[in-house]
């Protein structure tokens, strides 16, 4: 990929909507739709998603079932940890 800087790659990854290969990412905003139906979901959904490896932050929003997961990770890798606990995740800008 000559030519291509970190920072294209990134903008053309964002552009058509898929992750840049790790090891081009330094921070990046994850956010997912996940449903979030009582306190042990979220505690389960927490608790899953402190283990994933580089993250900086991660929140969930109880009113609009969303999951906020900061840092060097993809998308698929969030929904591949809620998966294995049961939780479908998806893409919070697709419906």
């Amino acid at each position: 990929m000559s030519g291509f800087t970190e920072t294209n790659m990134k903008y053309f990854c964002k552009l058509f909507s898929s992750s840049p290969p790790k090891s081009l990412q330094s921070e990046w905003v994850v956010e997912l739709k996940v449903g979030l139906h009582c306190e042990d979901c979220i505690k389960k959904i927490l608790k899953a998603i402190k283990k994933i490896e580089d993250i900086e932050t991660y929140n969930v929003d109880i009113q609009l079932n969303k999951v906020i997961v900061t840092g060097n990770v993809t998308e698929e890798e969030v929904i591949r940890v809620l998966q294995k606990i049961g939780k479908p995740a998806s893409n919070w800008r697709s419906d």
